[in-house]
């Protein structure tokens, strides 16, 4: 036999939260008004508003800290290190070349 769920299961769908009722497959709306567990809607929706307020503010630190490292610029002169490199070598390459079959 298999056991169902005793508590409701939140699910987000364009902007609106909804939640199952355990197990049977029920979909309620939080936001509606005849619904008796409109609290616990309120309740989730304020969780996720307070999670995805969690989740931009860590982005926003993330940005700040690339930012103010200034990865981007080192990144630009390692890349622009490793072309002259290349470009080095394929001209150390050529000359050789050059004098192995040149005249």
């Amino acid at each position: 036999m298999t056991q169902k769920w005793m508590f409701p299961m939140a699910v987000l769908m364009m902007g609106s939260i909804f939640f199952v009722e355990g197990g049977g497959g029920h979909l309620f709306a939080a936001d509606s008004p005849s619904n008796e567990g409109s609290g616990v809607g309120a309740r989730i929706e304020a969780t996720a508003k307070k999670v995805g307020k969690k989740i931009e503010d860590g982005i926003t630190k993330t940005v700040k800290k690339v930012e103010d490292k200034h990865i981007g610029d080192k990144i630009e002169r390692k890349l622009k290190k490793a072309a002259n490199k290349t470009a080095e070598g394929f001209e150390k390459a050529g000359k050789k070349i050059e004098q192995k079959f040149g005249n």
